[in-house]
């Protein structure tokens, strides 16, 4: 059987890599250090997976499973050497520490000899992570050992679009080993990043130029997922299922949608009718119940999601630029100036200022617009 290793075992790194490296006919040992957690793993070798289908569960196992202390290097390496493949799922800011385990991984090949390449998919929500990931490698390693790091180890950023609920405590209670996650398991990941040849792997998708992977989450996924929120928000829902079942907010987000597809049509010369499949898909999958995402979660720390590169100012800056006006992304602009629940402290010094110095301010200090920019114009024209 091959074998992969999965370096986090979390919600994605059990509810995603995990589950589709499982169903593509691997093994697979997760890196943790939460002995509670590998304690389970080794003893069952595997765990219960419940897929949320909206109103109920689909309840499923992924098997031939094990886990491996994170602090023990040297099993760190012999599962690495024994695998075809390997994951993070760690999240950005314990990279650091899992990059250490990385380099142990680099040193011991060096030592021996090994230039089997050897790649890693980085599952992690951050753009360019490949290129952090090599920044601190160059202060684990000697020079010769990152030459040889460069030449034999790949790295591929990916885009994980996959949404992943708390489990009930009533499930978790039955089995703490279990991870909820909605139907979705699909991984894309940069191409250009691994060495060698790319294994096969369903649900794996290998692509470049990979731009375009990141752009359709940022700008797609969520972009349209954080315009449902705003507009949740102003008629006073408190889940993003909630949102989407109002026929208007529906149509509007549908009608965001549309415009970001067109301007990646364009700009990519992509299937607008493939673009406009996955917004389909995307708005069917914020009906679903079970995923139990708030208004409040989605529409969160507002500051970074009005920031001039982010969701929606920079998903209408890319439709400028593609020769699309984004009039139905920027009401959700507009609204993120409101967006004030309890307990987000971004979003009460956002809305704070913009009450106290107003519209033209806000779109300076936080989305980087100056007076001549055309975005400014068409936003400041909307509010009026």
């Amino acid at each position: 059987m091959k074998k992969a290793v999965v370096f986090g075992g979390g919600n994605i790194g059990r509810g995603l890599a995990g589950r589709i490296f499982y169903e593509a006919g691997y093994s697979v040992s997760f890196v943790d250090v939460n002995m509670d957690l590998n304690r389970g793993l080794n003893e069952k070798h595997e765990y219960p997976l419940y897929i949320t289908m909206g109103d109920s569960y689909d309840k499923r196992s992924v098997k031939n499973v094990c886990a491996v202390d994170g602090r023990d290097m040297d099993a760190i390496c012999k599962a690495c050497d024994e695998a075809e493949i390997a994951a993070t799922a760690c999240g950005v800011n314990v990279l650091p520490i899992i990059t250490k385990s990385i380099a142990a991984v680099i040193k011991h090949r060096y030592a021996a000899g090994n230039k089997t390449p050897f790649n890693f998919i980085l599952c992690e929500n951050k753009i360019d992570v490949h290129l952090y990931v090599r920044e601190l490698l160059r202060d684990l390693l000697t020079e010769e050992e990152y030459a040889f790091s460069e030449k034999y180890i790949g790295f591929c950023q990916s885009s994980i679009g996959c949404m992943v609920p708390a489990p009930p405590k009533e499930i978790i209670a039955e089995n703490p080993l279990t991870v909820c996650v909605e139907d979705y398991n699909k991984i894309y990941t940069d191409k250009s990043g691994a060495v060698g040849e790319f294994p096969e792997i369903p649900n794996i998708i290998a692509y470049e130029p990979f731009s375009y992977y990141i752009n359709r989450k940022l700008f797609m996924h969520n972009m349209s997922h954080c315009v449902c929120a705003y507009l949740g928000y102003k008629k006073g829902y408190d889940f993003i299922w909630q949102a989407i079942g109002d026929p208007e907010i529906k149509a509007h987000v549908k009608a965001a949608l549309n415009e970001t597809a067109s301007a990646m049509s364009k700009h990519y010369g992509t299937d607008i009718e493939e673009l406009n499949a996955h917004a389909d898909d995307l708005i069917k999958r914020y009906g679903n119940k079970l995923l139990g995402d708030t208004v409040k979660r989605v529409g969160g720390d507002p500051k970074r999601k009005l920031s001039v590169g982010d969701r929606l100012v920079g998903a209408s800056k890319f439709c400028l630029e593609n020769g699309v006006v984004p009039e139905h992304i920027i009401p959700a602009i507009l609204i993120g100036f409101e967006f004030d629940p309890e307990g987000d402290p971004t979003a009460s010094e956002v809305s704070s200022f913009y009450k106290e110095n107003g519209l033209k301010a806000a779109l300076e200090k936080y989305c980087s617009l100056k007076l001549d920019d055309e975005l400014y114009k068409l936003i400041v024209k909307a509010a009026e």
